[in-house]
């Protein structure tokens, strides 16, 4: 299975502050939606609780170790353990922190907005550590009326690091 995190993150690493994002760029939505339509994403509990409903045209998967939540229409998982159970080539991890850091270790993939600011947050995306990765894609683009700040697209790929 081919996990990758998808993510909108500050230059300081920042990815939200009171289980909101800290900024709107259309752009990045629009890339959200793009690579994730028709796919799986795992979110964490309050990863939903902030979007506030289901991702249209997805599957998701809502990942809480509350074994009372319960809704209609979606998959409710209680472990990490749990996501490899599930039948699908390719799961995109959408956050929150928690997920981001555990799953970090096993992705194959992270698909990066990195907006070009600082931002004082309370949720951060794991160090990403260039010795495990390297940037397979970038694009910058300059803000704009419709984003205040530049930001870029990045991919990054994990390094299979071989041992002899």
């Amino acid at each position: 299975m081919k996990i990758i995190l998808i993510a909108s993150v500050s230059k300081n690493g920042f990815i939200g502050k009171k289980n909101k994002l800290m900024w709107n760029l259309p752009n990045d939505l629009k890339r959200f939606k793009k690579l994730t339509l028709g796919k799986p994403i795992v979110m964490g509990r309050k990863t939903f609780d902030s979007i506030g409903k289901i991702l249209p045209e997805r599957n998701n998967i809502i990942l809480t170790r509350n074994k009372n939540f319960l809704l209609k229409k979606i998959k409710i998982i209680h472990s990490e353990e749990e996501i490899y159970k599930l039948p699908y080539k390719k799961i995109y991890i959408i956050g929150g922190e928690q997920l981001y850091h555990k799953m970090i270790k096993i992705a194959s993939l992270i698909e990066l907005t990195l907006v070009h600011k600082n931002f004082n947050g309370d949720s951060k995306f794991p160090k990403i550590e260039k010795k495990y990765w390297k940037k397979i894609k970038e694009s910058f683009c300059k803000k704009d009326e419709k984003h205040l700040y530049n930001y870029s697209f990045i991919t990054l790929e994990k390094i299979n690091l071989k041992i002899n």
